[in-house]
Order: structure tokens, then sequence, then C-alpha cells
């Protein structure tokens, strides 16, 4: 026999905490709608609270000034650089669907207000080993054109024409690589421009969070509207609410 479907007010996460850290926005949103909640769930979102640093993930995206600003005054924030961190525990949320898909326990995005220079920074300095090279193929591009060069070349060699266009790729690629690693150098005093550095990163790691990616490169993504549901979006004033009606409702489904 079908189980009848729940209510929104019958849902036993109803105007809980619980229910406000997972932050759906709307009930018709919330993967748990017409479901009989597990009484785990507010054990491990208990869990989640506990491995939070002082003034929770929502202290990055609720700041009114850039979060990657080294320097003072800190600029004005106009956008959010996002950036994943994952935590082992609890294992048992490796399977559950309504939390993450990820082979790990808690996933949370990282939402650094941050301002356009330090955004501008950023993406110059991923994009200069790509930019290099294109820079430097479209200089030997008119000695690749010239048919009386390519000629004189193919007779002493005729893997010639293709060295020279390999040498424009692989040493464009090289002097990006050189070009934004001195970029880095020069802004890393006022900007933040690897977030795996940031103060907050570093708490997060002291309990266990770790980039979503273990690669040397921070994956980054840059967005004018930050992502205002799910797990880790709900503001700072949630984390500091009692738990009281949660302990009560997590007894109710376990009798």
């Amino acid at each position: 026999m079908e189980q009848r479907r729940l209510t929104d007010t019958e849902c036993a996460l109803y105007e809980t905490k619980a229910c406000a850290l997972l932050n759906m926005q709307d009930c018709e949103k919330c993967p748990l709608k017409g479901r009989v909640a597990d009484p785990a769930i507010f054990e491990d979102l208990r869990l989640f609270c506990d491995l939070q640093p002082e003034g929770s993930v929502a202290q990055l995206f609720e700041s009114e000034t850039c979060t990657l600003c080294k320097d003072e005054p800190k600029e004005k924030a106009t956008c959010y650089a996002v950036f994943d961190m994952a935590h082992a525990e609890p294992q048992k949320l490796a399977t559950r669907k309504w939390l993450t898909k990820q082979v790990t326990g808690f996933m949370v995005p990282l939402q650094f207000a941050c301002c356009s220079r330090c955004r501008r920074r950023i993406l110059l300095e991923a994009y200069l080993p790509l930019i290099a090279p294109i820079v430097l193929m479209l200089a030997v591009l008119p000695f690749i054109l010239n048919e009386h060069l390519m000629q004189a070349l193919r007779r002493v060699a005729g893997w010639f024409p293709f060295a020279l266009v390999v040498i424009a790729i692989v040493g464009g690629y090289a002097i990006g690589k050189l070009l934004a690693h001195l970029y880095r150098q020069k802004c890393e005093a006022t900007t933040y421009m690897d977030v795996r550095r940031h103060p907050f990163v570093a708490q997060m790691t002291e309990k266990g969070w770790r980039p979503l990616f273990n690669d040397r490169q921070a994956h980054i993504a840059f967005t004018t509207k930050r992502i205002d549901h799910g797990l880790g979006t709900a503001p700072k004033a949630v984390y500091d609410m009692p738990d009281r009606k949660d302990s009560a409702a997590e007894s109710e489904i376990s009798d």
C-alpha cells in the first residue's frame, strides 16, 4: 500500500533548526518533502554545526567587503568566489542523496565575498598560461604564412615548420606560467591569490575539511549571485538557534 504523502506542516523538520540549516527556501524543492524523516538527520546536522569554525561559513558571504583583500580598507564586495570543501564525516552520508552525491560526508561551498579587483587578479593569473601561447602563435603567424620562408625551412629539414608551431605553443605556455608566477608574487601582498591559504580555509582544515579536488590548482568559480539554498548557505543567525524543537522532533520520530 502506498504511503500517504506528508504535508509541509507534518514534516518532522518543519520550523526546526535542522530545516533552517538545510535552507531549501521552499518545501517544494526539498528532497525530503513527503517522506518520513530519519532521526539521524538531526544528529548529522548537529555534527555539521560542530565542524564549523567560529562564525560559520556564513561570515564569508554575509560580509559587505571583500574577504580576499589583505590590505585595508577592503574593497566593496561585488561578487562571490566559490570554493568547495568536503568532510569525510559522517561516513553514512555517502549514500544519502538528499545531502550530496559525492563519496564523502559533508560538502559545503565556501562563498567568499569578493571585489572586482581580486576577481580580475585571480582570473588573469589563471588565464595567463592560456593567453601567452595564443599571443606567441599570432606573433609567428606571419612567418608561417610566408611561403618563401617556409620553403627555405623545408629545404633545411622537412619538420622545421612543424617544429616552429610546437615551439610557439610550448614556449608560450612556459612563458605564461612564468608570468603567472611573477604576477601572483606581485599581487600576493594585497590579495589572497590562492584561497587555500586563506585563514578561514586553514580553520576548516584544522577541523578535518579538505578541498573537494585535491590537486595543485584551486578550483574557483565566480558568480554575481550567491548560492542561496542547500547545506552551508544558511545565514549565521541559524547556527546560533537553539535546537530544543529539534530534540523534541527527534524523540517523536524515534518513538
